[in-house]
């Protein structure tokens, strides 16, 4: 999966490698009853994941409300959210298997 990205004042930014803060927040999140939300705690909810997963000073809440329209703001985190899962799962992948050393 490719690197997702955040074009902020003519500018494209790439979120730094994640650590494991940023994944058990983006699954905290998503595993989370959202129906008591309101539509604005839950962007600035998103808002908050988008920080979070870019890392970069110059990746601020005032970016993004300058930047980003409103409908982008869901599909972004949710592509932040498979992106933090694809590099899991390749990493996983990668574990020797103790069942397949066996004969």
């Amino acid at each position: 999966m490719e690197t997702p990205t955040i074009t902020l004042y003519g500018k494209t930014y790439a979120p730094n490698p994640p650590k494991m803060k940023v994944w058990r927040r983006f699954l905290a999140f998503f595993d989370e009853d959202k129906k008591n939300l309101s539509v604005e705690e839950f962007l600035d909810a998103e808002i908050d994941l988008i920080l979070l997963a870019f890392d970069r000073e110059e990746v601020t809440r005032e970016a993004i409300d300058d930047n980003i329209e409103v409908a982008d703001i869901v599909p972004l985190t949710r592509e932040l959210f498979r992106w933090i899962q694809s590099l899991t799962f390749q990493k996983l992948v990668k574990l020797p298997n103790d069942e397949a050393g066996k004969a």
